[in-house]
C-alpha cells in the first residue's frame, strides 16, 4: 500500500519520499543499537536477584526489540525457547547478570543461632 502511494508520486518528489524514508529507517537503527548498548552496560553494572514466584532474570529485552520481532513474528515468538536462545547469542548484551540469594542454614525466627543445648547466642545482620 505504501509502495502504490510512494509510486504514484512524481518523479522528483517519490525520490525525496524514498530517501526521507531511508533516512529514517537507518536512525531508527541507530537509535535501537545505542539503546541496547545502554542497556548492555547497565546490566552489566547491576546483579539481579531470584524474584519470588517470578523466577530468575536472564535477559532484558529493549522494547523497540521486542515489538519488532512481536510484529514480524507474532508476540507468541517470546514463548519460544530457541528463539531466545538465539536471540541472546546474537544480542550478548542483553544478557544480566544474576544472583542468587544468600542461603542461610540453622537460623530461627528469633534471629538465634542454637549452639549447643540450650544456649542461643543472637546474630546480627
Amino acid at each position: 500500500m505504501l509502495e502504490n502511494a510512494i509510486n504514484s508520486l512524481p518523479g522528483d518528489l517519490r525520490d525525496a519520499v524514498a530517501s526521507r524514508l531511508r533516512q529514517r529507517v537507518l536512525s531508527q537503527c541507530d537509535t535501537a543499537y545505542s539503546d541496547s548498548k545502554a542497556i548492555g552496560a547497565e546490566n552489566n553494572s547491576r546483579e539481579f536477584r531470584h524474584v519470588s514466584g517470578m523466577g530468575e532474570m536472564k535477559a532484558s529485552i529493549p522494547a523497540t526489540a521486542y515489538h519488532y520481532w512481536g510484529q514480524r513474528e507474532g508476540y507468541e515468538i517470546w514463548k519460544d525457547k530457541k528463539f531466545l536462545k538465539k536471540y541472546q547469542e546474537d544480542n550478548p548484551n542483553v544478557k544480566v547478570n544474576s544472583k542468587s540469594g544468600k542461603i542461610q542454614v540453622g537460623y530461627r525466627r528469633d534471629g538465634f543461632i542454637p549452639v549447643g543445648y540450650g544456649r542461643k547466642v543472637k546474630v546480627y545482620k
